[in-house]
């Protein structure tokens, strides 16, 4: 069962999802009765690939032998049908879970960037201000997807204010966050607080993206780029 689904994970991850569903059918013929793990990795194959009947089905297959989806499930069936643009079926999933699954960060945190991608920006800072009145933590994705997008529609003073929130609770940036700070600063035309968080990121070992690079080659002044 273990290297089976290590396999289907596999050429899910590849995009080989006729592979992975014809390796599931033979655990099934086999008399293998799969658990809930196989069926969540099809599961987020096929929403990747847009086959959002075939998931269903799929789902309906799984519920009928008993299982029901865990926390990860939930979280791949609302990641999936937001990147599929059924943003108002995922709210009704997040808001009926069955089983006693209680929403983590992870599922309100698919809710946030679905929001950000769909400019629907008061929605998302709703989503992102219930994740503690949840008993909740905001974790680094949190920051960096709101941040993101705050970023993207020019919203400069808000999103640093956010960069202070995050570092006044103790959550520190990774080098998505980082990378994330500083393009938007340097964008934003603000090349003294994109420099200040450089050299935190430097400070802390961790390298920009190539396009932080470039972005920074590009804005830079000659005289700027020396003193890096």
């Amino acid at each position: 069962m273990k290297s089976a689904t290590l396999l289907i994970d596999g050429y899910c991850k590849n995009r080989k999802l006729g592979e992975a569903m014809q390796l599931f059918s033979k655990m099934k013929q086999n008399g293998v009765k799969p658990t809930i793990v196989p069926y969540t990795i099809v599961l987020r194959g096929l929403y990747q690939d847009g086959r959002m009947k075939t998931a269903q089905r799929f789902l309906d297959e799984m519920q009928s032998f008993g299982l029901r989806p865990n926390e990860v499930t939930y979280c791949t069936m609302l990641d999936g049908l937001c990147k599929n643009g059924k943003m108002d079926e995922a709210m009704k999933l997040f808001e009926s879970m069955e089983g006693g699954i209680l929403a983590n960060v992870a599922m309100y945190n698919v809710l946030i960037h679905s929001f950000c991608r769909a400019g629907q920006m008061e929605d998302a800072r709703k989503v992102f201000h219930e994740i503690p009145r949840k008993g909740l933590v905001h974790d680094v994705v949190t920051y960096t997807t709101l941040m993101s997008s705050l970023f993207h529609n020019k919203m400069l003073l808000e999103a640093k204010n956010l960069i202070i929130e995050m570092e006044n609770k103790g959550c520190l940036p990774d080098v998505r966050a980082y990378d994330t700070i500083i393009k938007g600063f340097l964008e934003g035309k603000k090349t003294d607080k994109a420099l200040q968080f450089l050299c935190k990121m430097r400070g802390r070992n961790f390298v920009p993206s190539d396009s932080v690079v470039i972005l920074l080659l590009n804005t830079l002044l000659a005289d700027e780029l020396k003193n890096l």
